[in-house]
């Protein structure tokens, strides 16, 4: 499951951190293509191809439920929106604001897997006991966290942020670590938003 962090932390507090307490650092972590991954991990078919995550059709009559251990790929019908995308149907341009029809007009190709059902609605608890073990993996070297949904758990890695401190330097040693980690985090538009001060902040923006 790939995880996107976002570390929170004062810019005014990465100078002399042996002189000064570190603030609590808090990190948010939304898992994506989450959905698609739990679905992965059930069925090795799915590695590599392009695919997505479906909603059941809310409006279909006579609806029988499909347990987590049923074949859920759809070849056809109506069905729900698509709730996540894989990275390979991203390159063929499927998007989550296209229907599982419009999904497979730009990628014919596309395995469309529905969410679990049970009792005429959605079945969410593989997935959310999928995130339990994501939460329980960072909870052995966190200092706390909070599951926030699904797919999202804030953690508090002070603790492991001052050992980090203590033993590496942070211009020359963990900033490239972590560009060179980053797929996201050091993008264009997140340099502009960490670049953005605090008045600008409170003021908003026009656009």
């Amino acid at each position: 499951i790939t995880l996107t962090c976002r570390i929170h932390a004062s810019a005014s507090t990465r100078g002399s951190w042996a002189s000064m307490p570190l603030p609590p650092v808090v990190g948010f972590i939304d898992m994506d293509c989450f959905y698609v991954a739990v679905e992965r991990a059930r069925d090795s078919r799915l590695m590599g191809m392009p695919c997505a995550v479906v909603q059941y059709n809310t409006n279909a009559r006579d609806k029988v439920d499909l347990p987590a251990d049923a074949n859920r790929w759809r070849t056809g019908g109506a069905m729900g929106g698509i709730i996540a995308v894989s990275y390979e149907a991203r390159a063929k341009g499927v998007t989550r604001q296209m229907s599982g029809p419009e999904a497979r007009k730009v990628c014919p190709e596309i395995v469309l897997v529905q969410v679990p059902t049970a009792f005429g609605k959605a079945d969410l608890r593989i997935y959310k006991a999928a995130g339990d073990e994501v939460v329980a993996l960072l909870a052995k070297r966190a200092d706390a966290t909070e599951k926030r949904s699904v797919d999202e758990v804030a953690i508090d890695i002070t603790s492991e942020a001052e050992r980090l401190l203590s033993e590496r330097d942070w211009t020359s040693d963990l900033v490239p670590a972590a560009q060179r980690a980053a797929h996201l985090a050091d993008s264009a538009l997140s340099r502009q938003a960490a670049n953005v001060s605090r008045d600008d902040m409170r003021k908003g923006h026009d656009g």
